[in-house]
């Protein structure tokens, strides 16, 4: 939600605590900061209504009715105020919850599990992070894969060549390596300060509270979402959970992708194995053809052989299944047609052609059927049908 949504009620809240510390003469009610948000507006209401009512209560000075008027009509504000204000709130959340939604239905398509792991910071811009850090876990070793940062186009390298140029071990007093071994993510209010961050990376981004989260993919971590706001920005407990449901979702992502990358991979393989064995089959076939060719038949009178087949220019006969292949060449049809009309397949018309040529001498289809014609010539009326 942008300022400009949310500016009225801010606005409204900075006005209740200012005349409610003019009324009640004091310091304890803390302005509203120039960069208050939603969250300091719901905390600022609720300290100044119970101000208010102890005032109501006696529990300060009031010295006229007048005041005590003023102070009811005061805490009746800030009550509808904060209501204002938690319905904003409300509506924020919701957005960032459909944010959620919207940022893991686009990596869901992610081709692979490298491409999605290059866009997940990119898509946390969708839940309210300005940045964000994506990082794989290696063998125990925390090492920054991709980054992103909206108004910053070389924060993502820059960050991620710091990363690499120190890998950190998930086994030391990092914070990340207590949030990894137990799994579960966490909000970190002072980095700058706390002793247990990761040096080089708190110095470059200069943040001041971040979220990080791990990310689970059969039941191990192998990964780690960080993210912020801007530098002047803070994070709290509610990002804290909305990140660690993103990186839930991108567990079971990267899960998919990984086994349609496997998939596909089996398909692959699948494929490559079946045409190896269309081809053996192929060839095969033909070989068989042509170890039983019928060049003879048994003459019902006498009992002798009579040829079948005219010879061709290389004293090799064509068997009967060549001679229906040649015959087709002739007639124009295509490998395909070929394979159709004779059923067997395209593989075994290939294995026929190849060795037509090999017989005739033809170094192409056209030659082929060339000499075919030739020889049909040549064989006059007792050629073979």
């Amino acid at each position: 939600m942008s300022a400009t949504d949310t500016g009225y009620e801010i606005e409204r809240t900075r006005e209740i605590i200012s005349a409610a510390a003019k009324l009640l003469s004091t310091e304890s009610l803390d302005p509203l900061p120039p960069d208050g948000d939603l969250q300091a507006s719901n905390t600022g209401l609720k300290t100044t209504r119970q101000a208010l009512l102890r005032a109501l209560e006696g529990g300060a000075e009031t010295t006229n009715e007048v005041s005590r008027v003023k102070a009811t009509a005061l805490v009746l504000g800030a009550v509808a105020a904060e209501a204002d204000v938690k319905d904003a709130l409300i509506q924020h959340c919701a957005q960032v919850a459909l944010g959620v939604r919207d940022a893991l239905a686009t990596l869901r398509n992610a081709p692979s599990a490298t491409i999605l792991a290059e866009r997940a910071p990119i898509e946390a811009r969708q839940i309210g992070f300005r940045r964000a850090l994506f990082s794989k876990i290696e063998q125990g070793t925390w090492m920054a894969r991709s980054a992103f940062a909206i108004e910053d186009p070389e924060f993502g390298e820059e960050i991620v060549e710091i990363g690499r140029a120190n890998p950190r071990r998930l086994n030391g007093p990092l914070l990340e390596s207590e949030m990894v071994r137990r799994c579960t993510p966490m909000v970190v209010p002072d980095p700058q300060s706390n002793p247990r961050m990761h040096t080089e990376f708190v110095r470059y981004t200069g943040t001041t509270s971040y979220v990080a989260a791990p990310i689970m993919a059969w039941g191990v971590p192998i990964a780690m979402m960080h993210a912020d706001r801007d530098v002047d920005s803070t994070v709290d407990e509610f990002d804290r959970h909305i990140l660690g449901t993103y990186a839930e979702g991108l567990g079971m992502a990267i899960e998919r992708a990984q086994l349609m990358e496997r998939l596909h991979a089996v398909r692959s393989a699948a494929t490559d194995y079946l045409a190896g064995v269309h081809a053996i089959a192929d060839d095969f076939t033909a070989d068989a053809l042509g170890a039983a060719e019928l060049s003879f038949e048994l003459s019902t009178n006498s009992g002798k052989a009579r040829a079948i087949g005219p010879l061709d220019e290389r004293n090799e006969r064509l068997t009967p299944r060549e001679w229906d292949v040649l015959r087709n060449l002739a007639s124009g049809k295509t490998n395909a047609q070929i394979a159709t009309g004779l059923f067997v397949t395209e593989g075994t018309v290939k294995s026929h052609v190849k060795h037509i040529l090999r017989k005739l001498g033809a170094t192409n289809r056209t030659e082929a059927v060339a000499r075919y014609h030739r020889l049909l010539a040549a064989a006059g009326p007792a050629r073979a049908g």
